[in-house]
């Protein structure tokens, strides 16, 4: 059905959301387009990897990137990596200090963390989506190497 896009603009064709209540509550911003929260936020500026790279080397990234790869972890950004440090800073390797998620043996639980998700899609401890783990993994663990390894046919 025809819409304003703006406050007191023409009545267009357009996709939206929430119409009845952007009719209810008629206001400037009522009609603006959907942006995502980073976006408002400026979060967007940081999460690119040009800003971090001052804070982590390539080198760092990869050595340290690896590393927390046997461990479970899948870092996929220097702000990833960096995230990752302060939550090892707070609340101590592997997050054994926090309580509101467990921890699992490598292989389970969320695909980028191992921490408990349940049924969940979406993981709240690294916010990886999606978050389960699938038959088409591609790394296992092996315990002998003591570390990720390819899986092969």
């Amino acid at each position: 059905r025809p819409i304003r896009l703006v406050c007191g603009g023409d009545a267009m064709d357009h996709i939206t959301g929430k119409v009845i209540l952007r009719e209810a509550y008629e206001t400037v911003s009522s009609w603006r387009r959907k942006d995502p929260i980073e976006v408002g936020s400026g979060i967007t500026i940081i999460g690119y990897d040009p800003y971090w790279k001052d804070e982590i080397s390539d080198e760092e990234f990869e050595k340290e990137a690896a590393e927390l790869l046997i461990r479970g972890y899948r870092i996929k950004s220097k702000e990833n990596l960096a995230n990752f440090r302060e939550f090892e800073n707070c609340f101590g390797r592997n997050g054994a200090g926090q309580t509101e998620m467990k921890r699992m043996p490598l292989g389970q639980g969320c695909v980028d963390c191992c921490f408990d998700i349940g049924e969940k899609n979406f993981c709240h401890m690294c916010g990886a989506y999606p978050a389960q783990r699938s038959h088409a993994a591609t790394h296992r663990y092996d315990s002998e190497m003591k570390k990720l390894v390819p899986i092969s046919d």
